[in-house]
Order: C-alpha cells, then sequence, then structure tokens
C-alpha cells in the first residue's frame, strides 16, 4: 500500500481538495530567516497540510506565545556531528530559564517510511572528531544498534545527540545550570482520523501506529541508558513524546481549538 499518497490524498480532500493551507501562528522574522536557511525548504513546505514543518511551526510558535519566558528557534544546525560534513539540522529549539530542549518533529513520516541506514562514516571512528565526548568506539556501537529500529527513525535522533553534545563541549555557558533534552515529538494518528480510510487502510495504518508507539518506548530505553553511560556529565535526557499529550500546553483557547482541529487532536 503507498502509504504517502492514501496519506496526502486524504489531507487533501478534508482541506478542499487543497494541498496549501493557512499557518495557525506565523513565525517571527528572525524565525522566518531561520526557516528559509532550513534543510530541503521548510519555508514552503510549511503551509502544506501535509507538512511536519507546519506542524512544528504551528505547535512550537503557539508555546512561544504562551509561555513568557519561552524562545523559540526553527532549524538548528549549528554542529557537524562528525568531523566533517553536514551540520545535524535539528527541527526546534526551546529555551526556557531552567532547561533547553531540542526537538524533532514529526507528523506523517513514520507512518509512510522508516528508519534511516546509518550511512558508512559513522562506523568508521577515524570520522570522528577529536573532541566528541567519550570514545568513537561507544558512538558507532550505537549507529549499528539502530538497526533495531524499523519505523522510528533513531539514526537521525542519533546524529541529533551526538551534534549537541559536541555544542555542549564547545559552548558550555549556553548550557550552564539547565537540564537539556532531546525530544521526538510525533503525531499519534488518531482513532477518528484512522476511521476515515478503508477497513484495510484503516488495518495497515493501524498496525503502523502500534509498532511506532512500541518503537518510541524503546527509543526511550536505547537513548537514556547510553547517556547515562556515556555521557553522565552533561544532563542530557531523551524523551518520545506524542504531539496528542502536549496539546494542553498550548494556553491560549483559539490556539488550542485551531491546533486541534488541524491535526485531529
Amino acid at each position: 500500500m503507498d502509504n504517502y499518497n492514501i496519506l496526502n490524498d486524504k489531507l487533501k480532500s478534508l482541506n478542499g481538495g487543497l494541498i496549501t493551507t493557512n499557518l495557525i501562528c506565523e513565525p517571527t522574522e528572525g524565525q522566518m530567516k531561520r526557516l528559509k536557511e532550513g534543510s530541503g525548504n521548510p519555508e514552503a513546505e510549511m503551509r502544506q497540510v501535509n507538512s511536519s514543518a507546519g506542524l512544528a511551526v504551528n505547535y512550537w510558535r503557539a508555546y512561544e506565545m504562551c509561555h513568557n519566558d519561552a524562545s523559540v528557534e526553527f532549524e538548528w544546525k549549528k554542529r557537524r556531528p562528525l568531523q566533517y560534513g553536514t551540520p545535524a539540522n535539528i527541527d526546534v529549539v526551546i529555551r526556557e530559564k531552567n532547561h533547553v530542549w531540542f526537538v524533532e518533529s514529526k507528523f506523517l513520516e513514520p507512518y509512510y517510511s522508516g528508519n534511516e541506514t546509518p550511512v558508512d562514516s559513522y562506523e568508521d571512528v577515524s570520522k570522528y572528531s577529536p573532541n566528541t565526548k567519550d570514545a568513537p568506539e561507544s558512538w558507532v556501537a550505537l549507529f549499528r544498534s539502530t538497526k533495531s529500529f524499523q519505523y522510528y527513525n533513531v539514526t537521525q535522533l542519533c546524529r541529533h545527540l551526538l551534534a549537541i553534545s559536541k555544542d555542549i563541549i564547545k559552548t558550555p555557558r549556553y548550557y550552564r545550570g539547565k537540564d537539556v533534552m532531546l525530544i521526538s515529538a510525533v503525531w499519534d494518528m488518531p482513532d477518528s482520523f484512522l476511521r476515515l480510510f478503508t477497513e484495510e487502510e484503516c488495518d495497515i495504518l493501524s498496525y503502523r501506529r502500534q509498532v511506532i508507539r512500541e518503537e518510541a518506548a524503546k527509543s526511550e530505553i536505547f537513548f537514556n541508558q547510553f547517556i547515562d553511560k556515556h555521557l553522565p556529565d552533561m544532563s542530557i535526557k531523551y524523551r518520545a513524546i506524542k504531539y496528542n499529550d502536549i496539546i494542553e500546553q498550548i494556553l491560549d483557547q483559539h490556539l488550542f481549538s485551531k491546533l486541534k482541529q488541524q491535526y485531529y487532536l
């Protein structure tokens, strides 16, 4: 079954046949600049009904508007995970008084794509920077272990964790006295949305949802065991969360209602 086209066609049909829609929350000028510089084309994609960039911008900009001490940055790509190559591109960074959250945001992707296979560079200790926290062999083992995940993209999250740990080493003043968290935020397909599909499609998507839920729970053990053993002094934790469970953190009733409606929460 072509999940990608089935899901996109359904969202378009629910949007009057249109792929584009209005943003619930417009980014600030500075945020828009970062979005334009992001990997892919998030500044254009965020106005599409099927867009993970749209979900990230709509939710976390609303979060920022509802929490006075929050500062939200989109498309963080400050550090290369390895000595050379492309920087990690993390969807959202939220800075508040006592913590820094790095968020990888997913909407439909887990329902039509799978966990990436690590590229060879991440299994080659010579590719790691001299200032990598803990031995490169530990990271190589971590990347090799990602192959036990099917749909949850833990390979991407491993790259993010490696880049974050390097940024803490390079710029410790930004993290001093703060708890740091890498967060995987995914959209959990609601039953009300599943019922819009044929029985066969619903069965396939329901199965996929169950595996995604199981792998999300497994990813917390996977990452936090590694962090406890290899990054114990960095105050980093990892959490796998659902947008469905954090929607209540949008305190403005108008924004809350629009987010619930647009994302079937």
